[in-house]
């Protein structure tokens, strides 16, 4: 019995090291892509586009797997029907990536956040549909809740104003939140008979092969005019690196429901680096609707944190 006891007391140490480690690095990664997206916003100021932009992001983030897969030693071997899902997860990485920007072209920036971010609750209602685990009723409230935070941010301004137009970029940017959705809950699967950095690796080959393609025989690569823009997309691609790698990370850890809950902060932190580097200050209103949305996700995690107690 006192084995039983002391046996029960490690798992639940870990469960919560664990859990601790999971949400930091999904806070993390919700800090860093919205650093991301501050540079890449420099980055096309000084006359990159969005095509120069992926093909660096994809070929820095293919040499960074391959340096640790190489570092670590990990066996490269994967089943049949694992290589085709990460494959699949970079075909979808692609499209979350040209359908996101892709909406900015026809609705505001800030319209384009607040559709994208819907995308941790299409997870939730996946999940609670598929009974794969118990969500209740309150926390889907306060997810809610912090959608609703999201929403007087993004508010209170005309920039939320579209016409009839602007249906396409809306549509543009619920496929791409469903897009992001997908990968989540498929790398969830992948990562449980997997290594992270080897489903990212092959995930990463088929992204770059795509993004390559599109470079190469369909677009027009333009780079930047100055060297501060080169600062831009160097950092840029750095951090989506970084926000990627930490997301999975965080997937793995504490599974894709709760990583999209703290990721849903990613616009906060967006708002708050815009003014930072930006000079994009915030309003009494954005920071009461930041404060409800930090307040929703913290209540989620508490909840989260009393069941491994």
């Amino acid at each position: 019995m006192e084995n039983n006891g002391q046996t029960l007391i490690c798992d639940t140490e870990v469960t919560s090291r664990r859990f601790w480690l999971g949400s930091f690095a999904a806070l993390m990664s919700a800090i860093a892509f919205s650093s991301n997206v501050a540079l890449s916003k420099l980055a096309y100021d000084f006359g990159t586009n969005l095509h120069a932009l992926n093909l660096i992001r994809a070929a820095f983030f293919l040499g960074c797997l391959l340096v640790a897969v190489w570092l670590s030693n990990t066996i490269f071997s994967i089943k049949r029907n694992e290589l085709y899902r990460c494959l699949l997860l970079g075909v979808l990485l692609c499209a979350e990536m040209y359908l996101l920007l892709a909406s900015i072209l026809f609705v505001p920036i800030a319209l384009t956040i607040l559709v994208f971010y819907t995308y941790p609750i299409m997870i939730a209602i996946w999940i609670w549909r598929t009974r794969r685990n118990h969500f209740s009723y309150i926390g889907l409230g306060a997810m809610a809740l912090a959608f609703i935070g999201l929403i007087i941010v993004l508010t209170g301004s005309d920039a939320l104003l579209i016409g009839w137009d602007g249906r396409v970029g809306i549509a543009l940017s619920v496929i791409a939140a469903a897009c992001l959705a997908a990968i989540l809950l498929l790398s969830e699967r992948v990562l449980a008979r997997q290594a992270a950095t080897v489903m990212m690796l092959y995930m990463l080959l088929s992204a770059t092969a795509v993004v390559g393609f599109v470079s190469l025989f369909i677009a027009d690569l333009t780079w930047p005019a100055a060297l501060p823009g080169w600062y831009a997309l160097c950092g840029s691609a750095i951090l989506y690196v970084v926000a990627t790698m930490l997301l999975f990370k965080a997937v793995e850890l504490i599974g894709s429901l709760q990583t999209a809950i703290i990721d849903n902060t990613s616009p906060v932190w967006a708002m708050i680096l815009g003014a930072v580097i930006l000079g994009q200050w915030l309003t009494l209103q954005q920071v009461a609707g930041a404060s409800v949305t930090i307040g929703a996700v913290m209540f989620l995690q508490w909840i989260a944190r009393s069941r491994i107690r």
